[in-house]
C-alpha cells in the first residue's frame, strides 16, 4: 500500500463540497495540464520549492548546504541529497518543503478540532491533490475511520485511477461525493494539453455514474476548468453535454480559469513553464459555454453555488 505525501491541509474551505469543509491535498498526478493551478502536486515524492519574492539575501542556505550548492538560485536536483538542511535554516520560508508523510493518526488529529465546523454547516473532509484516487489503499483506511465519526467525505479527480482495483471500490464505497474533472474530450487534444489520452477518464467517469445510479457509489458531481484557447471550444463542450447526457447527468459546475499556478512553476528546479498564456474567462465566455449545456438539459453552476443535496438523475 503506498503511503501519500501531504501537500497541503487547507480548513474553511467552502468550494470542495458541501458546507465548510478541510480539503488534505495529496501530491502525485499522472496529468501534466498545461492550465494546472497546483504543478506542486505533480510528482509523489517531497520536493524543495524556492519562492523567490520571500528571498531575503541572508545566505544560511548556501553555508549550511553539504552539497555546497549555490543556494537559493542554483539548485541542482541531482546533486542535492534532500537533507532539508537549507529549509530549516531559512529564516523568512522561501525555502519549503513540499510534501509530508502523514500517519492516518495523524491525520485525524489534526480534523478532529474541525468536526464542529462540519456538524454546524453540514460540511466534511475531501481528498485532493494531484490525484488522490493514487493511493486508494491509504485513503479507503482513512475514509473508513472518517466514517465511523459520521464525517462527510468527498473526493476531486481527474478521473485517473484505477476503478476496478478492490482497494478503490472500497474507497468509493466510503465517500458521498465524487467531484470529477472533465477536461478535453478529444483523446488526441486531451493528449496535447494533459499529457494523457482522454479514454481513461471516460471509462472512470461512466463506472462511477453506474455505480450512482445503482446506489452503490458516491453521488457524482462533474466539474469543467474552462480555459480559454484550450477547454472552451464548442465542440469539446458539446461533446462533453451530450456524454454526461448519456450517463444520466444534468448537473456540471464551470471552474474559470485563473493564474495562481503560474508562479508556483518557478519554485521548482527544471519544471517546465506553460507552453500557453491562457486568460480568465469574462462572463460572456461562461455564458457561451453554459448555454451549450443546458441546450442539452445540464444545469450548470459556479463554485460555490451547487445543490449537492437536490439533484436528481435520469
Amino acid at each position: 500500500m503506498k503511503t501519500p505525501l501531504v501537500f497541503s491541509v487547507q480548513h474553511g474551505c467552502i468550494h470542495d463540497g458541501p458546507g465548510i469543509r478541510t480539503t488534505l491535498f495529496f501530491k502525485g498526478c499522472p496529468l501534466r495540464c498545461a492550465w494546472c493551478q497546483n504543478p506542486e502536486s505533480w510528482k509523489p515524492e517531497a520536493e524543495i520549492a524556492f519562492r523567490s519574492h520571500r528571498c531575503i539575501g541572508c545566505g544560511q542556505c548556501r553555508t549550511v548546504c553539504p552539497a555546497g550548492l549555490l543556494l537559493p538560485e542554483r539548485r541542482d536536483a541531482r546533486a542535492c541529497t534532500s537533507c532539508m538542511a537549507c529549509v530549516r535554516v531559512c529564516p523568512s520560508e522561501a525555502l519549503i518543503l513540499v510534501g509530508e508523510a502523514c500517519s492516518e493518526a495523524e491525520l485525524l488529529a489534526c480534523l478532529r478540532p474541525e468536526y464542529p465546523n462540519f456538524e454546524a454547516t453540514g460540511g466534511g473532509v475531501t481528498f485532493s491533490g494531484g490525484e488522490a484516487g493514487l493511493f486508494p489503499g491509504f485513503l479507503a483506511g482513512l475514509a473508513e475511520r472518517l466514517k465511523e465519526e459520521g464525517i462527510h467525505l468527498a473526493m476531486e479527480s481527474c478521473g485517473m485511477y484505477d476503478s476496478r482495483h478492490p482497494a478503490m471500490q472500497d474507497l468509493m464505497g466510503h465517500l458521498d461525493l465524487l467531484l470529477f474533472d472533465v477536461k478535453i474530450h478529444d483523446s488526441a487534444l486531451h493528449k496535447h494539453w494533459c499529457g494523457t489520452a482522454s479514454e481513461p477518464v471516460r471509462v472512470s467517469l461512466k463506472e462511477a455514474a453506474r455505480a450512482m445510479v445503482s446506489g452503490k457509489g458516491p453521488w457524482v458531481w462533474p466539474r469543467l476548468p474552462l480555459v480559454p484557447g484550450a477547454t472552451d471550444d464548442a465542440e469539446n463542450l458539446k461533446a462533453w453535454a451530450l456524454f454526461l447526457e448519456g450517463l444520466g447527468i444534468r448537473w456540471l459546475t464551470l471552474l474559470p480559469y485563473h493564474d495562481h499556478g503560474i508562479s508556483k512553476r518557478r519554485w521548482f528546479e527544471g519544471m517546465s513553464q506553460s507552453p500557453q498564456t491562457f486568460r480568465t474567462p469574462d462572463t460572456q465566455d461562461l455564458r457561451r459555454a453554459a448555454s451549450l449545456f443546458e441546450a442539452r438539459g445540464i444545469r450548470v453552476y459556479g463554485p460555490g453555488e451547487e445543490d449537492f443535496q437536490g439533484m436528481a438523475f435520469d
